[in-house]
């Protein structure tokens, strides 16, 4: 078959980027600008984020947007700032999720339920909303 090149991405989960929020300015933005800046550094096409779950899944712990069942915050965790921060250099940059846990109260501990299908999809209505 043929393969088409799709571009290229950078992952940030497991609390592995929580520092580069932390970068004073200008650096952050220098550092943010050569990953997603076209035609400009790495140039990446790509940004998938994890969904914060509240739980310890490698480096640290990702803050959810629903602690609770009726807790939505869409502006929880830096994940959010990370997307809009590559959106404003690359409006064509393709976002991508995933969740490597889920609080608690999703499923009763069970990962696959409904209750976790809602979960994804309340946060996809955070990202096409809010972000």
């Amino acid at each position: 078959g043929t393969h088409v090149y799709d571009g290229h991405g950078a992952l940030s989960a497991g609390a592995s980027s929580r520092l580069l929020y932390d970068y004073a300015e200008p650096v952050r933005s220098q550092i943010l600008d050569y990953l997603y800046l076209p035609r400009f550094g790495a140039s990446l096409h790509q940004v998938k984020v994890e969904i914060g779950g509240d739980s310890q899944s490698t480096d640290g712990t990702e803050a959810s947007h629903q602690h609770i069942r009726k807790d939505l915050n869409c502006h929880r965790g830096y994940e959010w700032w990370l997307v809009e921060e590559a959106r404003k250099r690359n409006p064509k940059v393709v976002t991508h999720a995933l969740a490597w846990t889920v609080p608690s109260w999703v499923g009763n501990d069970s990962f696959f339920s409904q209750d976790n299908i809602d979960y994804h999809i309340s946060w996809l209505k955070c990202a096409r909303e809010e972000h």
